[in-house]
């Protein structure tokens, strides 16, 4: 039993050290491959509709191997290539979709303003301070409503009715802010906005009068809207004049300062002031003389 053991033992043995030589023989014949080199490219973040003004958020980077790139992909850190922000998309993309220069029309293309608006739309520029137009916070593809104050202190003699604000304008698209057509790109350009003097909104037709008329009133300032409302894809419907029956009443200035509200009314400043007291007539006398007897009648009566 002892031999039978041990030639066992002895097969085992050589069966392991087969089985060892035999990985170290094929580790060295098939070295491991090497990892895949992978660069990233442009493709759309979520589902965009055409016409779309791309921000930060629509676009996404994704790896893919370096040897598989499509022709048209805009390729991380590449030496030429183009910046997606503040262009106009020309077709719907889906989710992953991959994104180059034939997709989009370029802020300085020619006509891309023109390009930019939504079928029978229009353009029309306002003229900001530094205070109306949001502190230069307000850009390329954001949304406002467009406010109007006005002085009413020399149209009317009550100091409640002395200024109101209103707004004119609801959820109209920024196109433009001074001559940029595009979000900024670095930490400079935010001061380019402080100092654009106007902002360029699309409206129709109607809303582009009625926004020139407002201008002549009084002074006009924006109030941008929040993404989170109102749908980035708003169509020419949902863009439209404060006005008609369900347009909210203006704010006077007392309906905002008690101080104003407790002033005297102009009525009731002049009657303390002390108004002309109608003195009445004297009346006329009438002497009459019957024979040697006269009396006197007053008004006028016999």
């Amino acid at each position: 039993m002892s031999n039978i053991i041990k030639i066992l033992l002895l097969l085992v043995g050589a069966v392991l050290i087969a089985l060892i030589v035999r990985t170290v023989v094929a580790s060295i014949s098939h070295p491991a491959a090497q990892a895949v080199s992978t660069v990233k490219i442009r493709v759309s973040a979520a589902d965009l509709p055409q016409g779309l003004l791309l921000r930060d958020d629509d676009l996404a980077w994704k790896d893919v191997p370096a040897g598989n790139v499509p022709a048209a992909a805009i390729v991380a850190n590449a030496p030429n290539a183009i910046e997606l922000k503040g262009a106009l998309l020309r077709h719907a993309a889906a989710a992953g979709t991959v994104l180059g220069p034939d997709d989009v029309i370029l802020p300085s293309a020619p006509g891309f303003l023109a390009a930019t608006l939504k079928p029978d739309m229009r353009a029309v520029s306002v003229a900001i301070d530094d205070v109306s137009g949001n502190a230069g916070l307000i850009q390329p593809g954001d949304y406002v409503d467009l406010l109007l104050t006005q002085q009413m202190d020399h149209r009317t003699d009550s100091p409640d009715l002395a200024v109101s604000s209103e707004t004119v304008v609801e959820r109209v698209r920024v196109l433009a802010v001074g001559s940029e057509l595009s979000r900024p790109k670095t930490s400079d350009a935010p001061d380019a906005n402080n100092r654009a003097r106007t902002v360029t909104l699309e409206v129709t037709p109607h809303m582009a009068e009625v926004v020139s008329v407002a201008a002549r009133l009084g002074s006009l300032s924006f109030a941008l809207r929040s993404f989170a409302k109102a749908s980035r894809e708003a169509d020419a419907a949902s863009a439209v004049p404060a006005s008609g029956p369900l347009q909210a009443r203006p704010v006077w200035a007392g309906d905002i300062s008690s101080a104003v509200r407790e002033l005297p009314a102009p009525h009731a400043a002049r009657a303390a002031q002390g108004a002309p007291v109608a003195v009445a007539p004297t009346p006329k006398s009438v002497v009459i003389y019957r024979g040697s007897e006269r009396s006197d009648n007053l008004g006028g009566g016999s």
